[in-house]
């Protein structure tokens, strides 16, 4: 394998790069689909022999795996395709397209598959299965098990979705001719009738595999949250930045293979522009070199030497920690030389919580700021905000002791 690999993919690049990604996915596929053709044809010849419904089936699902692979090979030939005018991200997502393809060819063949299944049931017929029949089977699971790891160590030297798919895809098909082999056995002791319900079997496996497969792929077409662990590792590599004070509304967007990353982080209000420009180069700067992603930084001026600073952002931790709604606040603000001062500050709900909830939040840290803060502030800011937002941030200014809302 290793000297398979040195052939195709370049040594001075990473595995997982756009190149070498799509290289290593064209090999995977192409090599699936050629030994896909060879199993397909042996198995539906020794099905016609046997007049076995579970060796058919599984002749068939072999028959779909030729498709599915030539999907895989096409769909990272085609996301070779420079970037364009029209697609400045590149063409990266057409992988997620062609596992979707593959998903949907599956279902299909698997609802096809059950019908033939049963229809053995209905009407039953002898087995013929002589010792060389189970021996070229067992011959197939042993190309079946190299096509699953070659397919299983490609996909974790790319990262990619489809060829994990791939290779869980070879791995239930192993399964499945290991049913077959049950029922050829069994059909020789007389219980011919598990050949249908071994077919109905190899029906479910690959159902099953098609419903996986699409909505993995729909999830990433319509746009995944972030991995948690990779939001912690962009955070840590910004907040290590010299000057950055904070990072918050961080946003991951993937386009295939290419990510891009935009964040807030919050600077020294008195530094000058070009001060505060310089850090968030350098924040972009830290994401891009850490992670390889593109990184897009938004600055936010914190001003703490506010008298009220400290003590603002002492009882808004407080109440986000007592609020179970509320899993952050940032862009903390206060203004005016004397009281009553005025206030800003953002809250960030986890994704569970609805906008329709937001007036309870709003009424409670009111509450809270009308006991901490009265007489001392009069004007306040409140945004909330999910976790991951796409909609406008939910802004509202009120003044302490009144029941109005200014805005």
């Amino acid at each position: 394998m290793k000297l398979l690999l040195s052939r195709v993919v370049q040594a001075n690049l990473p595995p997982d790069c756009h190149e070498n990604r799509t290289r290593l996915g064209m090999l995977a596929g192409w090599t699936s689909v050629v030994l896909s053709v060879v199993l397909a044809s042996v198995k539906g010849w020794l099905g016609l022999v046997s007049g076995s419904a579970s060796m058919l089936a599984d002749a068939t699902n072999n028959l779909t795996d030729v498709g599915s692979s030539l999907v895989i090979a096409l769909g990272f030939q085609w996301s070779r395709k420079p970037r364009d005018e029209k697609h400045p991200f590149g063409h990266g997502r057409i992988e997620a397209v062609a596992t979707l393809v593959l998903a949907i060819a599956l279902i299909l063949v698997g609802v096809e598959v059950a019908q033939s299944g049963i229809s053995r049931l209905v009407h039953p017929k002898p087995i013929e299965a002589p010792g060389w029949i189970l021996v070229t089977v067992g011959l197939s699971i042993l190309v079946k098990s190299w096509m699953a790891v070659f397919a299983r160590g490609l996909a974790r030297l790319t990262r990619s979705h489809a060829l994990e798919a791939d290779a869980w895809n070879h791995t239930f098909d192993i399964i499945c001719t290991l049913m077959v082999v049950v029922a050829l056995i069994c059909s020789r002791f007389g219980w011919g009738a598990l050949d249908g319900w071994m077919a109905i079997g190899v029906a479910l496996f690959i159902l099953y595999t098609g419903i996986t497969y699409a909505r993995e792929a729909i999830d990433h077409l319509l746009g995944e949250k972030p991995n948690p662990m990779t939001l912690r590792r962009i955070y840590s590599t910004v907040i290590e930045v010299e000057g950055v004070m904070g990072a918050h509304d961080i946003m991951v967007h993937q386009y295939g293979d290419v990510y891009m990353v935009s964040l807030h982080v919050e600077v020294d209000a008195n530094l000058s522009l070009v001060e505060a420009h310089r850090i968030s180069e350098e924040a972009e700067a830290a994401v891009e070199q850490q992670l390889g992603w593109r990184a897009v930084a938004h600055v936010d001026p914190v001003d703490r030497s506010h008298v009220l600073f400290e003590e603002l952002s002492h009882v808004l931790k407080a109440f986000v920690a007592s609020e179970a709604r509320l899993v952050d606040v940032h862009d903390l603000r206060a203004e005016g030389m004397d009281p009553p001062y005025r206030i800003s500050f953002d809250l960030v709900t986890d994704m569970d919580t609805v906008r329709r909830e937001y007036d309870e939040i709003y009424s409670s840290g009111i509450a809270m700021l009308n006991h901490a803060f009265s007489g001392r502030v009069d004007e306040v800011e409140i945004g909330i905000e999910a976790v991951v937002e796409s909609a406008p941030m939910s802004r509202r200014v009120v003044h302490l002791g009144r029941d109005e809302t200014v805005s």
